[in-house]
């Protein structure tokens, strides 16, 4: 299908009342990410076997038809899985063959076309957490094909590097950062490290908008820890400076890859208002429940996140323990704390010591 006839298949299915919708204003550098990120993200929906260019459509439709994209939801960001296992024989990033046969263009202007923004993910290891290409290595070649898609926003995530330690990783997003200054201005870059130490490394530089400070939020138990974690970083966060991000939104509907109870679920929205965090929902806007909707488009606490200040709420009083953050470690393809990936580390070194030395006696005879 060409560019234009997804274009207008896209606009004719979001409204059937003959609305015009205008693609949405390119943005001056110093408004990208000048107020926490709103929009919607795949992963805690439909994972990976939901990427694909018809279902991005569908999602794109909902969060117009759905009323959130006029709350200020305009970010519809593709996660993990977009991309082919290899890059190109020029060492481009190649679109799933069977999710985007027209390739991802196409997609990004028919997601324009209805007013919305688009972000896409990549990974500063030689690989995606779900094994897909990765863009070490690449980072200008890749940076040149978002900006020759149109993509508004870049989530860069942190598994499969060599660079393990602080140093490295630093070095690692910098490369990705630098390129999209040079080759796709325009671009919110939105580092997924895992820790909180981000913060402190990369708040008020040019080029960083926001920075995952903990692991995953696909359960209450780590929703609790980055919460715990976001109470000491607010000085890093603001206009000028940038996010700390705790990771999406998780709704309440049992379609979603990850669900979690109302109280919960709307509990985290409104600290997630509080801290000044992204607001990325993880529930379809067109498969959610009244009780969703009600909590994530309540205008009087988006306008708490939204507030032209960016200052995050403190806490002024709490009964909780004393907390120290868990950060995760760099190298791991999920995120987890330093302590099992020592553990497995020395657990796989032990193991391939071992077969280098059967394979070692087996060649001796």
């Amino acid at each position: 299908m060409t560019r234009a006839a997804l274009v207008a298949l896209a606009l004719a299915a979001a409204e059937p009342h003959g609305k015009t919708w205008n693609p949405p204003p390119k943005l001056a550098r110093e408004e990208v990410g000048r107020l926490p990120a709103m929009g919607y993200n795949t992963w805690n929906d439909v994972r990976c076997e939901g990427v694909a260019a018809d279902r991005i459509l569908a999602l794109a439709r909902d969060l117009v038809s759905s009323g959130f994209a006029s709350k200020g939801y305009r970010y519809l960001n593709v996660d993990d899985c977009w991309q082919e296992p290899q890059l190109a024989a020029n060492g481009d990033l190649v679109p799933d063959a069977r999710a985007f046969p027209d390739g991802v263009a196409p997609v990004v202007d028919a997601v324009h076309a209805l007013g919305l923004r688009f972000g896409l993910y990549a990974d500063r290891g030689f690989f995606t957490c779900a094994f897909r290409a990765g863009s070490r290595g690449r980072e200008v070649e890749h940076a040149r094909q978002f900006h020759a898609w149109g993509v508004d926003y870049l989530k860069y995530d942190s598994c499969w590097s060599p660079n393990f330690r602080r140093k490295g990783a630093l070095e690692d997003y910098a490369r990705m950062r630098d390129a999209l200054a040079a080759y796709a201005p325009g671009v919110l870059f939105s580092l997924c490290g895992w820790s909180s130490w981000y913060a402190p490394a990369v708040s008020g530089l040019e080029g960083y908008h926001s920075w995952r400070v903990g692991a995953d939020c696909d359960e209450w138990a780590n929703i609790y820890e980055v919460a715990r974690t976001m109470e000491i970083l607010g000085d890093h966060a603001g206009p000028g400076k940038g996010y700390n991000d705790p990771d999406m939104l998780v709704g309440t509907s049992s379609s979603s890859s990850v669900a979690l109870t109302r109280t919960q679920s709307r509990t985290q929205f409104d600290l997630w208002c509080v801290l000044a965090a992204p607001l990325l929902l993880g529930t379809s806007p067109g498969a959610m429940s009244d009780w969703d909707k009600e909590t994530y488009g309540a205008a009087a606490v988006i306008a708490i996140d939204q507030d032209p200040l960016g200052v995050p709420g403190r806490v002024v009083f709490s009964t909780c323990p004393a907390h120290e953050p868990k950060d995760n470690w760099w190298c791991s393809p999920w995120s987890m704390p330093r302590d099992v990936f020592e553990v497995w580390t020395h657990a796989l070194r032990g193991a391939a010591a071992f077969v280098s030395a059967a394979a070692g006696a087996a060649w001796l005879g």
